[in-house]
């Protein structure tokens, strides 16, 4: 195995690569002589040659090139990692929001917080309840909004689960039914709800995206159940159809109280509560 290979030889390396000679890239670095030293000490490393020379001109070879995407990407690491870590960078705001409240929860809360720290910087991650506790689990996210009431969430409020879809689907016999992938909880709760009714049902389509359901009940493939405020649509009443239950969302965080995620979890605390109860 070879050396460790010190980052300002892969940045030399890349500076003649980049400007196609000694010379060119002795114009914008150092000498040229302190080029060449560098270059040499780094075909030393790794037991090879790195370019086909042709008096003062260099070309790339086969194993130069190979180490110019490592060069690369290993550069492009220290140099964000340089950065992230400069005295006064932002530490960045992880939220994470199940999809039924992008518009009117996430949106809003980010230009909140934006208002208040105009330099603030944020990492996104909009998801499913399950994926976004593994994201949290993970250290990927600080705060989440979430479907249900998760171990260790505060509860914002409840809203009542409701039918969608075109109401003429539900002359069949079968109810044609169209959800989230499971784990699903509005999925969950139709199936669950259908067969207490001894309601029969059929899956017509299973999507992980929310605009694939809602174009889904919109092409009229089956009826859905979900939020008014999560699906956007006009909910239907037939008395063929069970009464769903309600549905909690919470905020979970990952460190309670943490001042950094504070004035997020407070924006998506307020904007949770007005959504509307209808």
């Amino acid at each position: 195995m070879i050396a460790d290979i010190p980052s300002p030889l892969l940045r030399t390396f890349v500076a003649v690569v980049d400007c196609g000679s000694l010379a060119a890239a002795a114009r914008v670095a150092r000498s040229e002589s302190a080029l060449s030293l560098q270059i040499g000490r780094l075909e030393d490393i790794v037991r090879q040659p790195l370019f086909d020379r042709d008096g003062r001109a260099l070309r790339i070879n086969a194993t130069g090139a190979l180490l110019l995407g490592h060069a690369r990407s290993i550069l492009g690491r220290i140099d964000a990692a340089r950065a992230d870590l400069a005295p006064g960078t932002a530490v960045p705001v992880r939220i994470g929001v199940v999809q039924d409240f992008v518009a009117a929860v996430l949106r809003p809360t980010l230009a909140d917080v934006l208002t208040a720290t105009p330099r603030a910087a944020f990492s996104i991650v909009v998801a499913s309840t399950a994926e976004l506790l593994q994201a949290l689990g993970e250290d990927r996210i600080d705060v989440a909004l979430c479907a249900g009431e998760p171990f260790g969430g505060n509860r914002v409020t409840r809203l009542p689960m409701k039918w969608f879809g075109h109401p003429n689907l539900l002359l069949d016999d079968v109810v044609p039914l169209v959800g989230i992938t499971l784990p699903c909880p509005f999925l969950l709760a139709a199936q669950r709800v259908l067969d207490a009714a001894g309601r029969p049902w059929r899956m017509a389509l299973t999507t992980p995206s929310l605009e694939g359901l809602r174009a889904a009940v919109e092409a009229g493939l089956g009826i859905t159940c979900r939020t008014e405020a999560g699906l956007c649509l006009p909910a239907i009443s037939d008395p063929s159809l069970p009464q769903l239950p309600d549905i909690a969302y919470s905020i979970v965080e990952r460190r309670q109280g943490s001042a950094s995620t504070r004035p997020a979890v407070d924006r998506m605390t307020a904007h949770l509560e007005s959504v509307p109860q209808h």
